[in-house]
């Protein structure tokens, strides 16, 4: 008899500047890891059997990160035992305003999707010199 794990429920994050939005239901919510630096924010997304052609990312007015991804791994015969799921996967993040959208960049690499989503430059932090 086969036993299934379930599917982990939504995930609040935890970075003042992303908010999770939704998700499409008939795909799977892609585990994110979130990192943000002085310069940058850094996503890792789990896209287990997605090949890189299979990802789509979209950024839209309103500065709503979609990524969609469609699984091309076929579930083998005779599962006893399963802790990630075989499918389609959805996430959306609301980025601020002061990330640059025209530079976002991705790679996706093992099944891990690395976005990275750089600040404008007048959003960055700025060293203040003292005169003496």
């Amino acid at each position: 008899m086969a036993t299934e794990v379930s599917r982990r429920g939504r995930k609040e994050v935890s970075a003042s500047t992303t908010e999770n939005v939704s998700q499409v239901s008939n795909a799977y919510e892609a585990d994110a890891d979130i990192f943000s630096t002085e310069s940058e924010l850094t996503l890792y997304l789990d896209l287990p059997g997605v090949e890189k052609g299979a990802v789509e990312i979209e950024l839209d007015e309103t500065n709503t990160l979609q990524i969609k991804a469609k699984g091309s791994v076929e579930e083998p015969k005779g599962l006893q035992f399963r802790e990630f799921q075989i499918g389609d996967f959805y996430r959306a993040f609301r980025l601020g305003e002061e990330y640059d959208r025209d530079k976002v960049s991705a790679t996706l690499e093992n099944g891990v999707l690395k976005v990275n989503v750089p600040k404008r430059e007048e959003a960055k932090p700025k060293r203040i010199a003292i005169s003496a």
